[in-house]
């Protein structure tokens, strides 16, 4: 699982549009954008056709933000003309974030109870930085399934760490946050998401692993290195060889 890192770093030219003040021309922590973005490309290469998406945790907007479109602060973001739908989940977003981005719909909706998509269906369902907010994060993504077109892909993106230091963690965090469990309106980490839970669950589920990479060995927001493609590719090629300890981890499954 290597193939990612000589990926183009397709992308970066609308950070500055998405976020004042950011001076260096390849962010680390954009990343997060990028694998989704690149993926997406590549399901659109695969599959022939323009693409149906659901983004699970609209938060800020800048999921589609980075698909493109806008390069400068005030410039109208737009979808790419290969994305043919792109529609949002949350539990509650900022009427500012979907008149400044471009969703074709949003459902106001809590996934870790039940989730109704006016029977619509997708090629893609995309959760970056939603499930370590889950109490239950295989329930949620089994309910996203169904909702999947057969070789749909899901990708997903959470901080990240070995098993064995999950197995002490995920108990700690819940005892600490226990009085607003399965509460997704209070944005606390409630799980913990390895490179091991994922396999796990697609194995269990009919998916097929197309993608298992952590992200970063060291994110320093600023420093001059983000200013050279090398610096990422130094830094994604450590999370593919030790997703558990690349800081962040993403995933792409395949619906089989």
């Amino acid at each position: 699982m290597f193939e990612h890192i000589g990926w183009p770093l397709h992308g970066f030219d609308t950070v500055p549009a998405l976020e004042k003040g950011i001076t260096t021309r390849y962010p680390i922590r954009f990343l997060r954008y990028w694998f989704p973005r690149l993926i997406l490309e590549k399901l659109h290469a695969r599959l022939g056709k323009p693409l149906s998406v659901l983004e699970v945790g609209i938060g800020d907007g800048r999921m589609v933000g980075f698909m493109g479109g806008a390069k400068q602060e005030g410039e109208r973001f737009r979808l790419p003309s290969w994305i043919e739908r792109w529609d949002g989940v949350d539990v509650k977003v900022q009427p500012s974030t979907l008149e400044r981005y471009p969703y074709t719909d949003y459902i106001e909706a809590d996934i870790e109870r039940s989730i109704d998509l006016r029977g619509r269906r997708y090629d893609a369902v995309v959760l970056i930085h939603v499930l370590e907010h889950l109490f239950d994060p295989e329930a949620a993504m089994l309910r996203l399934r169904a909702v999947m077109h057969d070789d749909a892909i899901m990708i997903g993106g959470s901080p990240t760490m070995p098993d064995v230091l999950a197995l002490i963690h995920e108990p700690w965090l819940r005892r600490k946050y226990r009085t607003v469990l399965q509460d997704v309106r209070v944005h606390r980490h409630l799980s913990v998401i390895t490179p091991g839970r994922i396999r796990r669950f697609a194995r269990r589920n009919e998916f097929a692993v197309d993608l298992l990479a952590g992200t970063f060995l060291v994110r320093w927001s600023g420093l001059f290195l983000e200013n050279t493609e090398s610096w990422a590719r130094a830094n994604l090629l450590w999370g593919a060889a030790f997703p558990a300890l690349g800081g962040e981890l993403y995933f792409s499954l395949r619906r089989t």
